[in-house]
């Protein structure tokens, strides 16, 4: 396992699947309409994130899409978990 792989790989799908999962569990918590919009997009970029690194990890050519996605996603859940911590 090289040290490029941890850093550019799996932190990255290891930050995708945890904002998942919170995203997911702040909106069965709260269900309404601005958590559900929110958990939808924050799970399809990390969806479509996964789906390229992993494509990465089989030999495909490497890009910075993914990371460029996490970071948006990243937005957006803070965005979300400060709206929880607000109400």
């Amino acid at each position: 396992m090289d040290l490029e792989e941890i850093f550019w790989g799996y932190i990255p799908i290891l930050i995708a699947i945890v904002e998942i999962i919170i995203s997911l569990n702040i909106w069965r918590k709260k269900k309404n309409f601005r958590n559900g919009i929110l958990t939808f997009l924050i799970i399809l970029i990390n969806g479509f994130t996964l789906y390229i690194l992993i494509q990465i990890f089989n030999g495909a050519w490497a890009t910075y899409t993914p990371h460029i996605g996490i970071g948006i996603s990243t937005i957006l859940f803070l965005f979300q978990w400060m709206r929880k911590l607000k109400n």
